[in-house]
């Protein structure tokens, strides 16, 4: 077994370990991952080593690093124990690496664990120690003690992220499985537990009936952190690690209708989450098994593991009761109209931004949206299109879900992995009709997804026109005639500053690209008046106006005269219901 012991060390923000181990031979290697699963990128773990040296006989031995991430240990005597102690410095606030202050720790064991090459499989414990009164530990690895876990490998244990605070715990059941939300962070007072619990029921419960209504774990964890205003989270096998609002949890005083979509988007990453369980850790792809955690990990699937999980989380809400159809359709125009108001869905496919999602998506620029696109946003509309296609194509007796079911059943026992180049022929099997075509084009080729097409076979006229700014969204009309004229649109983000606004993204082909703006800019006045309110400022303007622009660019004061030009090149879509019996047909579940 290996053996580790952390110590909390809250005002240094430091993670003491000790690693112990039985030597098999005279020479071990310990490595540290260089990334998480599930966030694709290289993070280098290692480089939060403070020291690391070898305790054994009292030397002292500093070990010897060999590579950014390996340390070498010689000359050993085989079947002694072998201790060593290093320093982990935790100040990275999120939920892929480690975090440690007076009132919180939170880690993955892949920040912290290093493993012993050759006995990944071996099982591994983990004790914890310093842990102030009253703060407890929740966690998804099987506990023997308050402060001691162990896991059956190395796998399972960087798969088990910890949540060590004053945590309020509310447990509850989902098919007689046990779960757990562990809430740490800013707490109002005000908060309905009992309501959250009974919506992240229903989402469980309806994701759980989707997949045979088993649950393919044998307890679940939601470790949630409540703070400032971030939504985001990190898929494990039995847990997640989240991060929200404080203010995104339902209050005593809401009638049930009554839903903030602060809450809806908590609900819908909570959904996205825990449909990983099955999309991802239980149907999985080749290429991540194993994992290669010392370099990047390459995939074409990424639309597919985290684009058809996008399309499946707020649908669970809708299943589930917690939103009505009206709600769904806007989180679907909306999701429509993010991923083509911009540039980058001409210039890159899903397969690209998923196999370069280690250099792209994780780590964006200015220029991001005119070159990439999402494989979470467009993977979803994708999912969307596929689903409507194999209901249409197999008159409404089979559906994306029919999908999804057959490959959870291949992929149960763990010997059944998807390849690259398998998902569409598998696709094709499980419906018997052909679809090769149709879904190569949606992943490989940037032609625009056929939506307007599809989603008119289920009674939704989708509307598009050019009279929205980059900024502004569409909406659920009844008539063409409610959507609004024409507008000037900079083309541009903004970022307020103290002296004004900076330009964060610059759009192509807009008015911004014409007249010579760049990201970093920092416009200062418009019109010779200071810019402190860029929507009035800016959204007064009409076309033919003189516009003068005076801004920094570096160290240097510039101005940039023009003439209004309200030809903007964004085109946002409105959605009008036409029938909604057969918007029935999509909306109602098929297997």
């Amino acid at each position: 077994m290996i053996n580790y012991t952390l110590s909390l060390s809250l005002n240094q923000h430091i993670f003491k370990i000790k690693l112990s181990f039985t030597a098999k031979h005279i020479t071990h290697q310990l490595k540290l991952p260089v990334w998480i699963p599930g966030s694709y990128m290289i993070r280098d773990f290692s480089k939060n080593i403070i020291n690391i040296y070898l305790e054994n006989n009292g030397s002292g031995e500093i070990l010897k690093q060999i590579n950014k991430n390996t340390w070498i240990l010689d000359n050993l005597t085989i079947n002694n124990k072998i201790t060593v102690i290093y320093n982990v410095y935790a100040y990275d606030f999120g939920i892929r690496t480690a975090y440690l202050d007076s009132s919180r720790a939170f880690y993955n064991c892949s920040s912290l664990c290093l493993y012993v090459v050759g006995e990944q499989d071996y099982q591994h414990k983990i004790e914890v120690l310093g842990v102030p009164e009253g703060w407890q530990i929740a966690t998804g690895m099987k506990q023997i003690t308050p402060n001691i876990f162990k896991a059956d490998n190395y796998n399972e244990l960087i798969d088990c992220p910890f949540e060590i605070a004053k945590l309020k715990i509310i447990k509850f059941t989902v098919k007689g499985v046990p779960h757990k939300i562990a809430l740490s962070g800013i707490f109002m007072v005000n908060v309905s537990y009992d309501r959250l619990v009974s919506d992240v029921t229903a989402i469980c419960e309806t994701q759980a009936d989707l997949f045979g209504g088993t649950l393919p774990f044998d307890s679940y964890s939601f470790l949630l952190h409540l703070g400032g205003d971030i939504y985001t989270g990190l898929e494990h096998r039995n847990s997640t690690a989240l991060l929200a609002p404080f203010f995104s949890l339902p209050l005593l005083n809401e009638a049930n209708h009554n839903l903030r979509e602060d809450y809806v988007k908590l609900l819908g990453l909570i959904s996205h989450e825990y449909f990983h369980a099955w999309n991802i850790k239980r149907i999985k792809p080749k290429a991540f098994s194993p994992y290669n955690l010392d370099s990047e990990n390459y995939t074409q699937l990424l639309w597919w593991f985290e684009g058809i999980t996008s399309y499946y989380d707020n649908l669970a809400l809708l299943r589930s009761g917690i939103i009505d159809e009206n709600h769904y359709l806007k989180i679907m125009l909306d999701n429509i109209n993010s991923v083509y108001k911009y540039n980058g869905v001409n210039n890159q496919t899903l397969s690209d931004s998923s196999l370069t999602s280690w250099i792209k998506y994780y780590q964006p620029n200015s220029n991001s949206p005119n070159m990439n696109v999402s494989y979470y946003d467009k993977g979803a509309l994708v999912g969307l299109c596929l689903d409507l296609l194999i209901r249409t194509q197999t008159n409404y007796t089979k559906s994306l879900d029919t999908v999804l079911i057959e490959l959870y059943n291949k992929c149960q026992n763990g010997s059944f992995l998807i390849a690259d180049e398998e998902i569409i022929q598998l696709i094709q099997q499980i419906i018997k009709s052909d679809i090769a075509s149709s879904l190569n084009n949606f992943v490989n080729t940037t032609e625009p997804l056929p939506l307007v097409d599809l989603l008119s076979t289920v009674g939704i006229k989708l509307i598009l026109k050019s009279n929205f700014g980059f900024n502004d969204e569409g909406r659920l009309v009844n008539s063409v005639e409610e959507i609004e004229n024409v507008k000037f649109d900079l083309g541009i983000t903004l970022v307020q500053a103290p002296l004004g606004y900076k330009i964060k993204h610059v759009y192509n082909n807009t008015f911004a690209e014409r007249i010579g703006l760049a990201p970093g800019d920092l416009i200062i006045a418009i019109n010779g008046i200071k810019f402190t309110n860029d929507k009035q400022q800016i959204g007064l303007l009409s076309e033919g106006d003189t516009l003068e622009l005076t801004f920094f660019r570096r160290e240097k004061i510039h101005t940039i005269d023009a003439i209004v030009n309200t030809d903007s090149p964004c085109k946002a879509y409105h959605l009008q219901i036409i029938d909604n019996n057969k918007l029935s047909l999509w909306l109602d579940k098929i297997n």
